[in-house]
């Protein structure tokens, strides 16, 4: 399947349709994005471990504001890394 190209004026577009409040989340997952493209990144553990929880606070915060589709929540990293040990 060919991919299509997207451009800044469509994300930009779309970006003005959602509520104000739905910015942050945008904005923390454009941020995961920038990590796992090496932007600038050092590979340090330190350095992936807070993408990594900043991804699933994103999740979190998402799930929050959609309350139909919430299955579960998590305190902290290692709560999560407990829950999906079987993963």
């Amino acid at each position: 399947m060919k991919r299509q190209l997207v451009t800044i004026e469509q994300v930009e577009e779309a970006l003005q349709k959602l509520p104000p409040r739905q910015l942050k989340e945008v904005l923390l997952f454009i941020e995961f994005l920038e990590y796992l493209a090496g932007s600038g990144h050092e590979n340090d553990d330190s350095e992936e471990d807070e993408a990594l929880w900043a991804a699933v606070a994103a999740h979190q915060v998402y799930r929050a504001t959609h309350p139909e589709q919430a299955t579960e929540a998590f305190d902290s990293p290692q709560a999560f890394l407990q829950a999906t040990t079987d993963l």
